[in-house]
């Protein structure tokens, strides 16, 4: 069947607490109105999406962002600008605003060391850019090149469920209580360029966001924790330190339980994710440093964050 129509649609679910693998659709080639509806409402219920197969440059890459809301810059582009890389001279800051290259290759194209490459290392769990006033509505991820079993495996967790499933105490806890989210610090928890280590919360210079928020997508509430590293990180605005710490600590044990996550564990080139960054969190599994990985990413225009 032809991709890109509704005969060749078909989504297979998981049976995990969220994910779904796409058949019959190929970015690569015009999406009537009538798919992308289809394929919205895939994400709506599934909350990431995964495609097999594709080959898409960063303009068909750009272009597949602007299906589901459009483009928007990664927040962590303007630390390096500030720090004086240019623009297609480094894999820091892609030719395209729109693209982050998420690689363990370095700008001469060799492979770099295994504790040189943020391509190497394990993510903690995370959404995306939660540092930023409006964060992305959600990512896409392309794999161009990927190890033999050498790691990378991505995993998402579910924040609907893990809204749903607090228990009474903590849902009353965290009622109308915000999180100000540590801008210091990249997934990997080292510190970004121009940005020197925090020694309090009145360091933490990113935005506010509830910690509870609903999107507007399915009205939906989820758990929006953002990232976490050692004191002074992201706290809560409304307690201080120690209740901070403890609380926090209790929603990230909750958030990230097995029950709520799907792994994407067998990458292949021309794989293609798409996840919901409102409702979802992910984290990645070191890379074999002796192969190399090069993905790139694309950011979903975000929405004002909305508070339940």
């Amino acid at each position: 069947m032809t991709a890109n129509t509704l005969e060749a649609l078909s989504i297979e679910p998981s049976g995990k607490a969220l994910g779904a693998e796409i058949l019959g659709i190929d970015f690569a080639k015009p999406v009537s109105a009538d798919i992308c509806e289809a394929v919205m409402a895939a994400w709506a219920d599934h909350l990431v999406l995964l495609f097999r197969g594709l080959s898409l440059d960063d303009d068909q890459l750009l272009e597949t962002a602007g299906l589901f809301g459009g483009q928007q810059e990664a927040g962590s582009r303007g630390y390096f600008v500030k720090a004086g890389f240019k623009a297609g001279e480094t894999n820091n800051v892609a030719t395209r605003p729109g693209v982050s290259i998420i690689t363990n290759l370095g700008d001469d194209g060799k492979l770099e060391s295994r504790k040189a490459a943020f391509g190497n290392q394990p993510l903690k769990w995370h959404s995306d850019n939660s540092y930023v006033e409006v964060p992305p509505t959600g990512g896409l991820l392309h794999a161009h090149i990927v190890p033999v079993n050498g790691g990378g495996e991505t995993s998402f967790s579910n924040q609907y469920l893990a809204y749903e499933r607090l228990p009474a105490d903590l849902k009353a806890a965290i009622d109308g209580k915000h999180i100000r989210h540590d801008d210091h610090r990249n997934t990997t928890g080292r510190l970004r360029p121009t940005m020197t280590a925090p020694t309090s919360r009145d360091d933490i210079t990113g935005p506010s966001h509830p910690i509870v928020r609903v999107n507007p997508l399915t009205g939906r509430r989820a758990l929006y924790l953002g990232r976490h590293y050692e004191w002074p990180s992201s706290f809560i605005v409304e307690l201080d330190d120690d209740e901070s710490e403890a609380l926090l600590g209790e929603l990230w044990d909750h958030a990230t339980q097995d029950d709520l996550t799907w792994t994407h564990d067998n990458w292949t080139a021309g794989d293609l994710l798409l996840w919901d960054n409102r409702c979802t969190m992910h984290a990645r599994t070191p890379i074999d440093f002796t192969q190399p990985r090069v993905m790139h990413r694309a950011l979903i225009k975000g929405d004002p964050v909305i508070a339940a």
